[in-house]
């Protein structure tokens, strides 16, 4: 014997799922909420950063060239005033040129300007910056420049003189060339000490006869934009804290949301597990969510069905029990008259064989109407075939002739169909529901039992009527309910089948009376052309 079992998947799955965390209907909603106000503020945020930066640099672009401009303007209107035959050479007419230039630089206030000229020969790109650095540019003002120098200090301008602005200026114009190079098309961007400046490279041209002035002389226009992009990080900051709050509020408002229909689910969940222990009665509590109220109405109609459906079970069962107990008693009864050789032997035989086919039959009829009703929950399969009615109806008569024979009774015919006419069924279910409805007009008719057959749009009717009382109204009311009580007083479900069998099989079954007497039964049922039975034929195959 093995001293291991092997493992029930199927148990092992069961645990598993009973280890899954299951999430509460409130982080569902919480997690909708964040999921949407996170995607609302980082669309946000990717769209004001796009837009900001192309702002910030828009904006520095634009100071660039309005200091540009107007550089370029006052020094070409201080220029237009110079004579070059007033100066002793080209290199003084340069640098009364590049005096007026520097003189410029606090007309305009939109950007800071430097002055360098790239060394002479060099393989480095060195340079040398001529402004900001007063040591480096020590060429003497004419007397026009000095005084407008002199008006500039006056009025504040920038203190040219202060070590820390020219060492800015040139770690920014070293960063620049290092990384860079001088370019002159475009503003363009560099990061320094943790800032970003944007620049713009202006070569300076004019017009000298002097073979040792080299047209290498460039201004540097740059513009700090930290204090843009620090208000851009503020701003950052503000939005998110404003999603942190936002979504710390989502979640306040999840629970309190959520909790209607969390207290709805639970009571639900209440009257589900009272259903399963038994207990039908509705649940009559107030449901605030719609789908939920549907839901609480809709089990509210299963409990009362699942009442119903208890109720007809077990009266089902007890009637059962009771036909079934009956045949049995007279078995037993004359089984034990024939040991103790109280009842004839020849007479006790017949009733043991009448009793016992009768209970046979009771039997069977309890299984195909089980059959009829799996088959009606989609949990059982009814096998039908192409089934010829002239053929099954010739079979079914030749059965029942003998009960005809028996009871000293007619079985009248009037057979109105083609042997070409078809339908798609369980042939024993159809016979056993024609017996059925048979041995019923047999029982109460007084001489004759008429049998029709006829087809009527597509359809094929049966029906049988018999010359007895009738139907009475009392009875019609419940004839086909399972162990109906008959006017004789007899319980039974063969009629019950009769109906269950038809709606398996795609049709209908109505009972009534006749003008001139007796109890009339019509069942109606579908035929087949050539190509459903085609198909019906090619899908039994596959099976």
């Amino acid at each position: 014997m093995s001293l291991f079992r092997p493992r029930n998947k199927e148990n092992a799955i069961e645990k598993k799922k009973r280890r899954l965390f299951k999430t509460p209907i409130a982080l569902h909603f919480y997690s909708a909420f964040t999921a949407i106000i996170l995607f609302f503020f980082i669309s946000i945020n990717l769209g004001y950063n796009r837009i900001y930066n192309s702002y910030i640099e828009s904006e520095c672009s634009g100071r660039i060239d309005n200091a540009i401009k107007s550089v370029t303007t006052y020094s070409e209107a201080y220029r237009a005033t110079l004579d070059a035959s007033d100066f002793e050479s080209p290199t003084a007419f340069r640098n009364e040129y590049f005096n007026l230039i520097i003189s410029s630089t606090n007309v305009s206030t939109d950007a800071s300007m430097a002055l360098f000229y790239e060394a002479d020969g060099s393989e480095d790109n060195e340079y040398v910056l001529l402004w900001p650095n007063p040591d480096s540019y020590s060429y003497e003002h004419s007397e026009k420049t000095s005084e407008i120098m002199d008006k500039i200090k006056k009025k504040g301008g920038y203190n040219f003189s202060s070590q820390s602005y020219v060492n800015k200026t040139s770690n920014i114009l070293k960063k620049i060339i290092e990384n860079k190079g001088i370019q002159t098309q475009k503003v363009k961007h560099i990061l320094v000490n943790d800032k970003t400046y944007y620049y713009k490279f202006v070569k300076l041209t004019y017009d000298a006869n002097d073979e040792n002035i080299k047209d290498n002389y460039y201004l540097l226009f740059y513009i700090d934009a930290s204090n843009y992009y620090s208000l851009g990080d503020k701003l950052n900051s503000a939005m998110f804290n404003t999603m942190i709050i936002t979504i710390i509020i989502a979640g306040v408002l999840s629970i309190i949301i959520s909790f209607p229909i969390i207290s709805s689910s639970r009571r639900l969940s209440k009257f589900a597990n009272r259903i399963s222990k038994g207990d039908f009665a509705p649940y009559k509590g107030i449901i605030v969510s719609r789908e939920l109220n549907e839901l609480s109405e809709t089990m509210n109609q299963m409990a009362n069905k699942l009442e119903e459906s208890d109720k007809e079970q077990k009266t089902f069962f007890q009637n059962a029990s009771h036909e079934l107990r009956t045949p049995l008693m007279s078995i037993q009864g004359y089984a034990e008259g024939m040991k103790y050789d109280i009842f004839d032997k020849d007479e006790a035989v017949d009733i043991i064989i009448s009793e016992t086919s009768r209970l046979s039959n009771m039997v069977e009829n309890l299984l195909t109407i089980s059959k009829m009703d799996l088959s009606a929950s989609n949990s059982y399969q009814v096998k039908k075939t192409i089934v010829d009615v002239y053929e099954l109806l010739g079979v079914t008569i030749d059965k029942v002739r003998g009960g005809f024979i028996h009871e000293n009774k007619e079985l009248i015919n009037d057979i109105k169909i083609k042997s070409n006419v078809h339908i798609y069924a369980n042939e024993n279910d159809i016979f056993r529901m024609l017996e059925n409805v048979f041995s019923n007009c047999l029982r109460y008719a007084k001489k004759n039992v008429w049998f029709n057959c006829y087809t009527e749009n597509d359809k094929v009717i049966f029906e049988i009527s018999d010359d007895g009382p009738g139907i009475s109204d009392e009875v019609m009311s419940h004839l086909f309910d399972r162990f109906a009580k008959g006017s004789d007083g007899k319980h039974g479900i063969g009629l019950a089948l009769v109906k269950a069998i038809a709606t398996e099989h795609g049709g209908k079954v109505t009972a009534g009376n006749k003008e001139e007497g007796g109890a009339i039964f019509r069942i109606k049922l579908p035929t087949v052309t050539a190509n459903e039975q085609l198909s019906h034929q090619n899908k039994t195959k596959e099976v």
